[in-house]
């Protein structure tokens, strides 16, 4: 059952490094990476306004350029979460000053926490990941501290 009119296979090796170990030439870039603007020692970062003014959207007329989003990241969000946690548990003062004991809430910012670090398995940074598995660790730490029966 062999055709005159087979094809031929052809095989193509699109592995990045050669056998030796050396990045393939196609791999190599054409334009070597600009290095991340750092800014320059004797720069100063612009204090934050004060609590009681409230940011305005469009142009700022001191500068008048867009104002720059608030930061958002995923370690910002832990901290959130577990401060919340802290904070129902007693071990940090609320916004009025005093200390409240909620041991539902703690528990429930510690679940959301725990299902954060399930959902987000592998797609997350090393260092993202090692910093929630220790700040659950901590939580959780707490929170049998905080609900155990005095002896």
């Amino acid at each position: 059952m062999a055709n005159d009119d087979e094809k031929t296979i052809r095989i193509v090796d699109r592995r990045m490094f050669t056998p030796e170990g050396d990045l393939r030439p196609e791999f190599l870039a054409e334009e070597p990476p600009e290095p991340a603007a750092r800014p320059k020692p004797e720069q100063t970062v612009p204090a934050a306004p004060p609590e009681e003014t409230v940011p305005r959207p469009g142009k700022t007329p001191e500068t008048g350029e867009e104002p720059a989003e608030p930061r958002s990241d995923f370690a910002s969000l832990v901290r959130s979460l577990a401060t919340t946690a802290y904070s129902a548990l007693g071990l940090l003062p609320d916004p009025s000053g005093g200390r409240r004991h909620d041991v539902g809430i703690a528990r429930q910012m510690i679940d959301w926490l725990a299902m954060l670090e399930q959902k987000t398995r592998g797609n997350i940074s090393f260092e993202e990941a090692d910093f929630l598995s220790r700040v659950l660790y901590e939580l959780r730490l707490a929170y049998v501290e905080v609900t155990r029966p005095p002896k």
